[in-house]
């Protein structure tokens, strides 16, 4: 059984003001002993690292491992979900009695071996005695003496029940209850919120929702948001963040190239700013599975859009020398890229080459560490753009989204490396210049695509106190122009 399959049920009242917490049940079986053991000796590293990061008042190592430690929970919700047997099912059934009849639960998900309970303390008893009375609704079920025990905020468990219930689906409990703490910074911030002009009545495009950061504070000038996502994680996360806006928010599954099409499709035909932080998020940096990182051993996958065709894995086997080259220069700008793409071709002829660590390995043999850059970070980088078509979505984006815009309305584009901030910069020039000239013309001619401003005549690039609290700001660049 998939997490998505699992039973759900969101109760009618929101929480009333008490403490609220997340707690994971499953029975003996459903977890192995071996894996829960080796999960719980690190969750125990991990919250003492937590506790020493907050201490030290260290940002950046505690959000690293708070995404962690969500990473392990999330490992044993999802092994515990997947446990499929008939007999459990049906005792496990018998659970949703004594849920709905708990007063201070205030959503679960029922598997058929695991039960996920989202319950606010109303009495005199704690989470303890709550999770001890559900399972004694199954006394002959051979519980496991273990269990996951999170406490969220109020406004998480609010978020949580408003999302679900406007969702309207299913499992949208478990969407909900799958969301991470999307340990994500918005870079530019302030910068980027004041030059979109944000104000009461204007609308806006989030072209890249994220965790939905720079959505919040278009949000709290007053504008209403149209947020655009490829990433079911990031999608999910931004609508707990900002549930409380209601229908000021709207969520767009998509990528941003169809920025123009998503909107027309929704009977939007003008908007009053485009933004976009390009890129990859911290979020998808951190979570090993998604395989963009070669920092933890993960599949090699690097798809924004999970459903996307092709991942990192079948361009690195299936790529012939010369196409593997072309893609390291192209888009990695990797002068060793044919003595790379050489030794790929040699080492897949002994075995599929499938994780992030075992690619850079492969690379590390051919460039050798010099400096603080890791030798695999330009080729997964190239991978990641071909993989995900990302300079191709940002030209359909330039174009889609000015077209976008009405008279006054500006786009603000944050790039991260040169690639992109390339073709940000020649674009924003060409629609800019209210004339072009060539060495064969007598004289200046009018540009037919002049339609906009620059708003920035050089990129704005993060502070000296931004950079130090988010060191992954430091390539960051924001050109802004404004709709004539």
């Amino acid at each position: 059984m998939s997490e998505q399959e699992a039973e759900s049920w969101i109760a009618p009242h929101p929480p009333e003001g008490g403490a609220c917490y997340r707690a994971l049940i499953w029975l003996l079986d459903a977890v192995s002993e071996q894996f829960f053991s080796s999960c719980k000796h690190k969750r125990a590293e991990l919250v003492a690292r937590m506790r020493d990061a907050g201490t030290r008042g260290a940002r950046g190592a505690l959000a690293l491992a708070q995404q962690e430690l969500h990473n392990f929970n999330r490992d044993i919700r999802q092994q515990a979900f997947a446990f499929r047997t008939r007999a459990q099912s049906v005792r496990i059934g018998a659970l949703r009695a004594a849920l709905q009849a708990d007063g201070g639960v205030l959503g679960y998900r029922l598997g058929d071996a695991a039960a996920e309970v989202w319950v606010e303390l109303t009495d005199e008893i704690g989470v303890d005695e709550h999770v001890r009375q559900w399972k004694e609704a199954l006394p002959d079920a051979a519980w496991s003496p273990e269990s996951i025990i999170e406490q969220v905020s109020e406004q998480d468990a609010r978020d949580m029940q408003r999302a679900a219930h406007a969702a309207g689906a299913e499992d949208a409990v478990g969407e909900m209850a799958n969301v991470p703490t999307y340990c994500h910074t918005s870079v530019l911030l302030q910068e980027a919120v004041e030059m979109m002009g944000a104000a009461e009545g204007k609308v806006m495009v989030d072209a890249t929702l994220g965790g939905g950061g720079h959505s919040e504070r278009l949000l709290q000038a007053g504008a209403s948001v149209w947020g655009i996502d490829q990433d079911p994680m990031a999608r999910a996360a931004a609508r707990q963040r900002l549930a409380s806006y209601g229908e000021k928010l709207h969520v767009l599954a998509g990528n941003f190239r169809d920025v123009k099409t998503l909107l027309h499709s929704h009977g939007v035909d003008a908007v009053d700013g485009v933004l976009a932080d390009l890129g990859i998020s911290s979020p998808q940096v951190d979570t090993a599975e998604r395989g963009f990182s070669f920092m933890a051993e993960g599949p090699l996958d690097m798809r924004m859009n999970p459903s996307l065709p092709r991942s990192a894995a079948d361009i690195v086997n299936e790529a012939d020398e010369t196409e593997l080259a072309d893609i390291l220069w192209q888009y990695g700008e990797e002068r060793a890229a044919r003595a790379i793409a050489r030794r790929i071709v040699q080492q897949r002829e002994h075995g599929r080459i499938t994780t992030t660590t075992q690619l850079a390995r492969i690379i590390n043999s051919v460039l050798p560490r010099k400096g603080r850059q890791h030798p695999a970070t330009r080729s997964f980088q190239a991978l990641r753009i071909a993989v995900n078509d990302e300079l191709g979505a940002l030209d359909d984006l330039l174009s889609g989204g000015l077209s976008l815009l009405r008279s006054g309305g500006r786009m603000a584009i944050i790039t991260f490396h040169s690639l992109e901030d390339r073709k940000v910069k020649h674009f924003f020039e060409r629609v800019t210049k209210p004339e072009i000239d060539r060495p064969e013309w007598a004289q200046p001619r009018p540009n037919p695509e002049y339609t906009a401003r620059s708003v920035t005549r050089k990129p704005v690039v993060p502070g000296e106190a931004e950079l130090t609290a988010n060191p992954r700001s430091r390539s960051a660049k924001l050109r802004v122009i404004e709709k004539l």
